[in-house]
């Protein structure tokens, strides 16, 4: 049941109304007629002193109230000559919330719903829909204080003119007062609302920190910060790119690669980098932004040069970068960008997985039966790009758990693909089926590289690759199967798997880049 109080000069309304009507009575013609001019809206005033605890829950507005609490609450009727400025005030739970003529709030009780909604609106006979103002009011039975508060943002800096938003999060969850107190520690620096909102100004540090802090309203002086660092925007005059991945200078990019950061020096030093403009001469083989190429996935392949300027000035530096066909190099290098991993296999409640190292991941195989494990090793990009002709040479180095665990005395490993190449569709083992690379170097280290050659041997389906066109693979891992006698989990790790031009360019690779040295098994 909605509970509703008026509040205004009715009566004195009604009596000037009724005079008004008999002097028109008398002289119909000579009577002057005032307009009613209605009331357009009715605003909702709080205290200063409720202000800091309302808080937004979705499009409504929040003030959080322990159970006796009470205060008064005003408003504003606009036009400023609205006819008449008499409103209603209403609750939606008067067992939780209270209100009088004058917009007197009491909080009365938690229980239940535990909130009400209290609205002002205008008197009746000038109403009109949408024209009230509303406030949700909770109550709660005691006061619950903060106990931690967190605050959190999208980056740690910000730029002189621009803004960043942080986030608060106030611990426990139940805590009564939903907002805080924000204050920054030099506003010459930086300044930040109500709503955790920090602006960046102008000063004479080209990097200045400030702490924001978030205070809580409760009475416990709980307290949560974040420092920010505030940058000057500087102009950069200069730009030079490092020329060390250049095709110029013979480098080479796997598509697989997917991107590459660019290494540069700017004059000044310290300018703000995020004003040079980069362009790309071929979008369709690469993009850039802020000096990090991105290599397309779609197997197009050749030069692109990438551009940087410098606005202010037009000063400009180039580099050209190479993407080969049929060049594989997975090397775990970077723990966001490898493809090459575990094929999430299971089997008798055990589950493949690997763990990323620098250069290096280690897989755990999977129970395939009572005696056997299993850990296949597969390419999880989209599709991988081969060339026989080009890149013939395929190999893989890895650990073999016939070295590294008592009373295995079987394995087989199989490069199994699914691809095509100029029309027609390659798929199964390579060479048919097991342990079928042409060369196993077992390295000074331990590891072994089983090496194949795409340009002699066959895939079960489709038979040799041609030498003069890329090929385009959905699928290609390394079946790694049948280790018998295991009956629990083991791991094996893997180095790298790529693609060379020739056989000596793989050894020159191993005892000149690795400083290895290897033995011929097979």
């Amino acid at each position: 049941m909605k509970h509703i109080l008026r509040y205004g000069l009715g009566c004195m309304w009604a009596s000037l109304f009724t005079a008004s009507f008999v002097a028109c009575e008398d002289d119909v013609t000579g009577g002057d007629l005032v307009p009613v001019n209605y009331p357009a809206s009715v605003e909702m005033i709080l205290p200063e002193s409720a202000a800091p605890l309302v808080y937004q829950e979705g499009t409504v507005q929040v003030l959080p109230l322990v159970k006796g609490e009470s205060l008064t609450l005003g408003c504003v009727v606009k036009p400023d000559d609205a006819t008449s400025k008499d409103v209603v005030w209403s609750t939606s739970n008067a067992s939780a919330v209270t209100v009088d003529a004058e917009g007197h709030i009491q909080a009365v009780s938690g229980a239940g719903d535990g909130y009400a909604i209290v609205t002002v609106a205008p008197e009746a006979s000038y109403s009109g829909a949408g024209l009230g103002s509303s406030l949700k009011v909770t109550v709660a039975e005691q006061l619950v204080k903060a106990e931690r508060i967190e605050l959190t943002s999208a980056a740690d800096q910000v730029y002189a003119g621009e803004t960043l938003q942080l986030s608060l999060a106030i611990f426990p969850e139940d805590a009564t007062y939903k907002t805080v107190k924000w204050t920054c520690s030099d506003e010459a620096v930086a300044t930040v609302d109500s709503k955790g909102l920090v602006t960046g100004l102008v000063n004479d540090e080209i990097h200045a920190r400030v702490t924001i802090t978030a205070t809580s309203l409760d009475g416990g002086n709980v307290v949560g910060t974040k420092e920010i660092m505030v940058n000057q925007i500087v102009q950069p005059q200069e730009i030079s790119i490092s020329q060390d991945c250049s095709a110029g200078n013979g480098y080479l990019f796997a598509i697989a690669d997917k991107k590459v950061t660019l290494d540069y020096a700017t004059v000044p030093e310290d300018c703000t980098k995020s004003l040079i403009r980069w362009t790309s001469s071929n979008e369709a083989l690469a993009t850039v932004e802020g000096g990090v190429v991105t290599f397309n996935q779609a197997g197009v392949f050749g030069d692109v040069t990438i551009t940087a300027v410098c606005p202010e000035t037009g000063d400009k530096d180039e580099i050209t970068l190479h993407i080969e066909e049929g060049l594989v190099r997975e090397l775990f290098h970077d723990p966001d960008n490898y493809g090459w991993y575990n094929a999430k296999q299971s089997g008798n409640g055990t589950s493949s997985s690997h763990e990323w190292s620098y250069g290096k991941v280690t897989v755990t195989t999977y129970t395939q039966n009572a005696t056997k494990q299993r850990g296949d090793f597969r390419c999880w990009n989209a599709k991988t790009w081969l060339h026989a002709g080009y890149y013939p040479i395929f190999a893989i180095r890895m650990q073999d758990v016939k070295d590294l665990y008592d009373g295995v005395t079987a394995r087989n490993i199989t490069l199994d693909a699914s691809g095509s190449c100029a029309g027609t569709n390659f798929s199964g083992g390579l060479d048919g089926n097991n342990n079928k690379w042409l060369h196993d170097y077992k390295c000074s280290d331990g590891s072994h590289v089983f090496i194949y050659d795409l340009s002699k041997q066959k895939w079960a389906n489709g038979g040799v690759l041609p030498t003069t066109a890329v090929a385009e693979f959905s699928t290609l891992q390394f079946k790694y199967a049948d280790i018998a006698t295991l009956t629990t989990q083991v791991t094996y790790d893997v180095y790298w798997v790529q693609s060379f031009k020739t056989i000596e360019d793989l050894q020159r690779y191993v005892t000149e880049v690795e400083g290895l040295t290897y033995e011929v098994v097979k």
